[in-house]
């Protein structure tokens, strides 16, 4: 069994386990995707000396469940992200942090995302 192979297993283990439904939009069309929760802070320099801190809502879930429209896609800014907690819907929109990109591989064979949310107001 390679690495790849061993990766995707234990990754489908750990989203039965920890994962939770969220609804993957981009424009008019969306993906119910079982993804895990976590999360990343993100330390940036505002050019003055002052150090910024954010902390980014992510959800983690094979690229290969990204397919919306029949087509698989990877994660743009402006897709949002829906996720109810305790009958709560929140909506956060894809976006990157401190500079990074939106997503990036969890694994060196890019078999799962992760891609960054921010909550807003």
């Amino acid at each position: 069994m390679s690495l790849a192979t061993h990766i995707s297993s234990n990754f489908k283990t750990l989203q039965t386990a920890a994962g939770v439904e969220i609804r993957y939009t981009r424009g008019e069309r969306s993906v119910l995707v079982r993804a895990v929760p976590g999360e990343t802070n993100f330390v940036r320099s505002d050019g003055e000396g002052y150090m910024e801190s954010s902390i980014s809502r992510d959800f983690m879930f094979p690229a290969a469940d990204l397919v919306i429209g029949g087509t698989p896609v990877l994660p743009e800014r402006g897709d949002v992200i829906t996720e109810t907690v305790g009958g709560v819907e929140t909506t956060r929109p894809v976006t990157p942090a401190a500079g990074d990109r939106v997503f990036r591989y969890c694994d060196p064979y890019h078999q799962v995302l992760r891609v960054h949310t921010r909550e807003t107001a």
